[in-house]
């Protein structure tokens, strides 16, 4: 047979070895009664000469079919020094590095083929791959081993800005691969930030290392809410183009079941009309003051805005005031602010009206009972933000020189090519570590709108999100839509797929997630919906098997008179390129990843040490 009909059954026996020693033991006994004979030697050494040639003849068939098998034990796990994966950046600057691998294609779809439709012991030996006497390893080792040579795997630069995604369960290595890929980014001086809901230390103490042997450990800076004596502070409301950014950015926490969730446009306006009213009085808006305002009442804001205001645009205002201001005299600050907004609407309004002053009176002046019911799915989220020690770490106040914690944003983590290590803390409390999260990430996303708008010269930022279904929200689509042109560059990990669907709270949600994500990486995966998503983008091949038919007849006239036939055809049936279902067999630490638009890559990785 040629061409497309070539078909060899890889793991047979080896019998070119068998012939080899057969030829080898006939060279080796024509020698030998040349020796102990007295007869002329010529046969004997044209006897040598053949048996050598047929032999050697067999060997590279021989070495192909027992290197091919040798492999199927898996490879040991490999560790790699910092120092080392520095010195693979500087010779590739332009490329990614994702451990040792090879394009899987259709030969190693046929291999799998062949073992998967067997007896595995037969090939692979007992429990697929326990070797040498060491422990049994997690997974099928010999799904690497299919293929006998492997290189390093490197991926363009250029198209890892689509996006990858990263699907594996508990334990399979995500949290490893994240350690590789950061290092790398750090190593290239580019801007890092890394959002942790679990909090991995050694993702952490990782991360600080790459710095420190770049001799650059300034550019770290590390979050935790179990640790605020070590944390930096971080004010996710410190960028902003418009004040109108601020309450979107809250309001995308609220969580919302319908479309158009009244509750939720009320949240933003409320929050939209305390900020607009402390920009009035030149206060930037944090977490603390937005949640004093909205629990405390905004009587005190509404005096301070009304004042300055009117100080900026009426002249004299204080006297014309004071005849409403005598009424209350040492009464309450409320009815203070009450007389203050009824001298703006007489007073101030005809002449020079502020659409956002009187956003903050109306919702002042507002039914006290109705605007609490309005913000109960609000307040929560803000307590979440803003109690104990939270309060002092997301809304740092620069003024309190007593305080020696670094302040930072995301703008200067990214001007300033820093390294942003954000623990959130979710295995204590999850409903905090899920709020801060996306907060984290909304103000990423306007950091992100800024940049692709007005931003030059933009320098490249690798944003890692761990567990990211625990905080994926509706501004995080959003920064996965825009990263490409903002030179944001997202790496995006989870266990399943369910996962993102689970907290979109649709399927159809959870596919606009994943629709603006151009690579996958997939370790270890057990869910069956994860598995065919992951494959599904993979092309087909077609796999040979040989299909073997006998018969046999009799005469109906003449039954003595019997006949037979027996036959073989080699056949053709379409099959996944990679089979779903080695998906849940794969080691710890092994992937198969789709990237730059279709490549299949098989790889392994290595554990980075310091």
């Amino acid at each position: 047979m040629s061409g497309d009909l070539e078909y060899e059954m890889p793991w047979r026996p080896n019998y070119e070895a068998r012939a080899i020693g057969g030829w080898a033991s006939a060279s080796v006994l024509a020698l030998a009664i040349n020796q102990l004979s007295q007869m002329p030697p010529e046969p004997f050494y044209w006897m040598t000469g053949v048996c050598g040639v047929m032999a050697m003849a067999r060997i590279p068939k021989a070495i192909k079919l027992h290197t091919l098998k040798k492999h199927l034990g898996g490879r040991d796990l490999e560790f790699l020094k910092i120092d080392k994966l520095q010195k693979v950046i500087a010779k590739h600057p332009n490329e990614m590095w994702l451990g040792y691998g090879f394009h899987w294609e259709a030969r190693h779809a046929q291999r799998a083929f062949e073992i998967l439709k067997r007896d595995w012991s037969s090939i692979v030996g007992p429990h697929g791959g326990h070797h040498n006497g060491k422990e049994m390893p997690i997974g099928q080792p010999w799904i690497h081993g299919l293929e006998p040579k492997e290189q390093k795997i490197y991926q363009p630069l250029k198209h890892s800005e689509g996006h990858t995604l990263i699907v594996g369960t508990t334990g399979s290595g995500k949290t490893r691969m994240f350690d590789i890929l950061i290092s790398q980014a750090i190593m290239r001086g580019e801007a890092v930030i890394i959002i942790d809901p679990k909090g991995d230390q050694e993702m952490r103490d990782n991360a600080r290392r790459a710095c420190e042997a770049l001799g650059t450990p300034e550019r770290f800076v590390a979050f935790h809410p179990a640790f605020p004596e070590e944390s930096a502070r971080i004010n996710p409301l410190r960028n902003y183009s418009r004040v109108t950014e601020i309450a979107s950015r809250i309001a995308a926490l609220i969580p919302s079941e319908a479309g158009a969730d009244p509750f939720k446009s009320f949240g933003w306006q409320a929050l939209n009309n305390i900020a607009q009213g402390l920009e009035l009085v030149y206060e930037r808006p944090s977490l603390v003051n937005l949640r004093r305002f909205l629990e405390g009442g905004a009587d005190g804001l509404v005096i301070q805005a009304i004042s300055a205001y009117a100080s900026r645009n009426i002249e004299g205002w204080e006297a014309d005031a004071k005849p409403y201001l005598e009424k209350v005299s040492g009464g309450p600050r409320e009815k203070r602010a009450r007389m203050l907004s009824r001298y703006y609407f007489e007073r101030v309004q005809p002449t020079k009206p502020s659409t956002e002053l009187e956003g903050l009176l109306s919702m002042f002046l507002h039914d006290g009972t109705h605007f609490g019911k309005m913000v109960a799915s609000l307040l929560p989220i803000m307590n979440m933000l803003t109690s104990g020690s939270l309060g002092e770490l997301l809304s740092p106040d620069p003024s309190d020189t007593s305080d020696s914690r670094p302040i930072t944003d995301s703008a200067k983590i990214i001007n300033n090519a820093m390294v942003a290590y954000i623990g959130l803390d979710s295995l204590t409390d999850n409903m905090v570590a899920s709020a801060i999260g996306s907060i984290f990430l909304s103000d990423l996303t306007a950091v992100a709108g800024d940049r692709y708008n007005f931003g030059e010269n933009n320098q490249q930022v690798n944003i890692f999100v761990d567990e990211a279904a625990e905080v994926i929200n509706d501004p995080f689509i959003q920064l996965l839509n825009k990263g490409r042109g903002a030179k944001l560059r997202l790496f995006v990990a989870t266990q399943t797929f369910a996962d993102f669907a689970a907290r979109m709270g649709s399927q159809e949600k959870a596919l606009q997630v994943l629709g603006n994500i151009n690579n996958t990486v997939a370790l270890r995966v057990k869910d069956a919906d994860t598995q065919e998503y992951v494959t599904k983008g993979v092309p087909p091949t077609r796999v040979k098997y040989v299909m073997r038919t006998q018969g046999q007849n009799t005469d109906g006239e003449q039954p003595i008179m019997h006949g037979g036939n027996q036959g073989e055809r080699l056949m053709e049936e379409e099959s996944e390129l990679f089979p779903s279902q080695l998906l849940g067999m794969l080691p710890n630490l092994e992937y198969i990843a789709n990237i730059s638009g279709g490549q299949l890559i098989k790889g392994r990785l290595p554990i980075l040490t310091g």
